[in-house]
């Protein structure tokens, strides 16, 4: 999956920023998971860059975005502040449809908070509200320090099995392919940063009911990280969700499942 259809580097104070910037229209801003790069959005990407106006920045410390120096941690909150300035830097004044996967979702619920005028609509694909219980944030405290002291490998090792449907973990399918090379090319200081950043995540359950905006949930059927029991409650709790869930698809169900999903913003978008 090609990960350089009209990119270009916006300098952000502390960091420079990778972004693809592509078609008019009302903006669709596409907010890469954990430690992924802007590339896992490329069928959303080629599919709505014709109708709508398509960002899908890497984040700071991923893919071609650089990491602000001696960061030890970057949080949730750090990363809404990028997009809202990476959004002023593009000159982007109209709400935007933040679209976010995973780790992108709970960049959603800080981008929310600080930033809700900027807001017209939200999908939160395969994502959680609840923080991380200690064992889980301890377990990101480790892959911190073990992928500073030895790289990203065993991180590949220990996420692909989890992220995929069952179908696409035993084949070798084009979203098996990325995942791999784009976890094994992640910067490490990145990846570390952004994972003790998501162990310090707020707990956002409380938020849902005030987010009144018009929601799109979308879930893998096979999703074992957010599962789909868990992703119906969120939707329950926002004033104005709608759930898709997606067969065929795990963890990376706009990967996975790229066609389906792009249906399911169709009729959600109305475009």
């Amino acid at each position: 999956m090609s990960a350089d259809r009209t990119t270009r580097t916006i300098e952000l104070g502390d960091v420079r920023l990778n972004v693809l910037d592509v078609g008019t229209g009302p903006t669709l801003l596409l907010v890469h998971g954990f430690p992924l790069d802007h590339a896992m959005w490329q069928g959303q990407i080629a599919h709505f860059a014709s109708r709508m106006r398509v960002v899908a920045p890497d984040l700071r410390g991923f893919g071609a975005s650089t990491l602000a120096a001696g960061a030890e941690a970057t949080s949730m909150e750090t990363f809404a502040d990028d997009l809202a300035q990476l959004l002023d830097a593009l000159a982007i004044i109209e709400p935007v449809t933040f679209c976010g996967l995973s780790m992108g979702g709970c960049i959603a619920w800080q981008f929310a908070l600080r930033y809700r005028q900027r807001l017209a609509r939200l999908v939160l694909c395969d994502t959680r509200a609840a923080p991380d219980s200690p064992a889980v944030a301890e377990g990101r405290f480790k892959t911190a320090e073990q992928v500073l002291a030895v790289g990203t490998e065993s991180l590949c090792q220990a996420m692909l099995p989890r992220l995929l449907a069952k179908a696409n973990r035993e084949h070798a399918t084009a979203a098996r392919t990325y995942i791999g090379q784009a976890i094994r090319a992640a910067p490490p200081a990145g990846v570390a940063a952004a994972a003790r950043g998501m162990a310090r995540r707020i707990d956002a359950t409380s938020l849902l009911p005030t987010l009144d905006v018009p929601a799109l949930l979308v879930v893998g059927e096979e999703d074992v990280i957010s599962p789909v029991d868990e992703m119906r409650g969120m939707a329950q709790a926002m004033p104005k969700a709608e759930l898709a869930v997606i067969a065929g698809a795990g963890h990376m169900a706009p990967l996975e499942q790229p066609a389906i999903v792009n249906r399911s913003l169709e009729a959600f978008l109305g475009c």
